[in-house]
């Protein structure tokens, strides 16, 4: 295989992997958009195309093995590319199958949704949250899923940029230092656990016996989506590993160091 017909299949490649971010970022945004309204129709249609983007992980695959099978040797950076393809495209599928769990979890509270609403039943009695002082509603909860729906979208977005323009700089910002994902994560379980402690959970099964069935879905709905933003950083990661190569390892934090391929 000439050079410049490695090149176009790399390029191919890249295309088929950005294709793959978008579908996975649309899933996301659907999810999302059935979450709020209490859309079933709109969740179905996210777990049926969970297919589609199975399929294309698994034609990116095929494509990378084959492109290592038949373009030997090869070197730098190529190299580094096709090896990290198969862990690149699997942690996009999975960031998929979180928007597949989530409208999966969206459908699972249908029943337990009240008469009056079109979505899950938020409005019961506040809780105030003890550290902050502030009220915990199952409303207020929502809008901070929904925000952190909306971050890990962003952390999505962001990655597929890095990747399309190599861009190191914004890849290693994502690995190392953008952790708001996580911190909208641990305020959105925060609340919920808080909901589901005895003190709180009794009095409220007292006026709504389903209050803790929907807190344990939203819990896992929270779960997926800042899983997410550990699939995107770990892309990250790979694309420093592919850029930088050996000094990718040696720029690597303390604490990470050991673990991780040679080139």
């Amino acid at each position: 295989m000439s050079r410049s017909i490695l090149e176009k299949e790399l390029q191919e490649l890249d295309v088929h992997i950005l294709c793959l971010g978008t579908m996975v970022d649309e899933a996301l945004e659907r999810a999302l958009e059935a979450l709020a309204a209490g859309d079933l129709a709109k969740a179905g249609m996210v777990i049926e195309n969970d297919a589609r983007i199975d399929s294309l992980r698994t034609a990116v695959e095929e494509r990378a093995i084959r492109l290592l099978t038949l373009q030997q040797p090869l070197g730098g950076c190529d190299l580094r590319y096709l090896a990290s393809v198969l862990s690149i495209v699997g942690d996009l599928e999975r960031a998929g199958d979180g928007a597949a769990g989530i409208a999966q979890n969206i459908l699972r509270m249908a029943p337990l949704r009240g008469d009056a609403m079109p979505h899950v039943k938020m409005e019961i009695a506040g809780m105030k949250d003890a550290d902050s002082g502030h009220t915990i509603t199952e409303a207020s909860i929502m809008k901070d899923m929904l925000a952190l729906g909306e971050e890990a979208r962003r952390v999505l977005q962001g990655t597929m940029n890095a990747f399309k323009d190599r861009d190191v700089k914004a890849a290693r910002y994502i690995w190392e230092e953008d952790d708001v994902v996580d911190v909208r994560y641990h305020t959105v379980r925060h609340d919920l656990m808080t909901m589901m402690a005895g003190a709180h959970a009794i009095p409220a099964l007292r006026n709504d016996s389903l209050i803790l069935q929907r807190t344990t879905y939203l819990l896992w709905i929270a779960h997926k989506l800042e899983r997410v933003g550990d699939h995107c950083s770990n892309v990250c990661e790979r694309l420093l590993f592919i850029v930088e190569g050996d000094s990718y390892v040696q720029n690597l934090p303390q604490q990470n160091k050991g673990t991780q391929p040679q080139a």
